[in-house]
């Protein structure tokens, strides 16, 4: 008997099953069940508790007062004469560094203009004592060489260069120039005499129209 009952019910319950199901698709199928409908049938379904959804609360604007739109705008108002100061602190902080700059680079134009006289006069006294210590050292070596025999004399000469030969020779006395001359006797030495003899001609140290037999004697600066 029991089990009769039971069976009766469960035909029951999957009859009503396939009720429902044939429903929700029929309405699924022609679109007459949006999304809540259908979360409702089958909570419905499941025996579940539907919880209906909070009501969406509309807030309605409220009308600005006058009293509210005047502090507004005076609220704006001052927050623009806040940022106008503030430009206008930035644009003075702008100019006021400009400034510095310019004073800045007329210093620096100075101060450079003053390097360059002191390098000037700087270079101006390298090169007056270094010519101090060449004029010095030629000096020494035409002492030296008017001391010397001719002949050693002569043998320094070929190597130098022709303008420093015949630097020596003006300064020397026309009897020692006279000699270390006579030494050049071979054809190269001989060459480069002719060449030493024009030379001096050019600076005025020999006397061009001089014929007599030492036509090669130096007119001396001095004597």
């Amino acid at each position: 008997m029991g089990k009769m009952i039971l069976s009766v019910l469960l035909v029951v319950l999957a009859l009503h099953s396939l009720a429902l199901l044939g429903f929700l698709g029929y309405g699924l199928a022609t679109d007459r069940f949006d999304d809540e409908k259908r979360v409702q049938y089958l909570a419905t379904w499941q025996g579940e508790k539907l919880v209906p959804p909070s009501p969406v609360e509309i807030v309605e604007e409220k009308e600005e007062s006058p009293q509210e739109a005047g502090a507004r705008i005076q609220a704006a108002q001052q927050e623009r004469e806040i940022l106008t100061r503030e430009m206008q602190m930035f644009a003075q902080l702008l100019r006021d560094k400009e400034v510095s700059l310019q004073d800045a680079q007329v210093r620096l134009e100075k101060d450079l203009k003053v390097l360059r006289s002191e390098l000037k006069q700087f270079d101006d006294r390298v090169r007056q004592h270094k010519k101090m210590a060449q004029e010095e050292s030629f000096r020494k070596a035409l002492k030296n060489y008017s001391s010397m025999k001719p002949k050693y004399t002569k043998d320094d000469f070929m190597k130098m260069d022709e303008k420093d030969v015949v630097r020596y020779l003006s300064e020397m006395k026309s009897a020692t120039a006279t000699a270390i001359l006579e030494q050049f006797k071979t054809p190269q030495e001989q060459n480069k005499r002719l060449k030493l003899m024009k030379m001096l001609e050019q600076y005025g140290v020999i006397d061009p129209h001089d014929k007599n037999e030492h036509a090669d004697k130096l007119v001396s600066n001095g004597e």
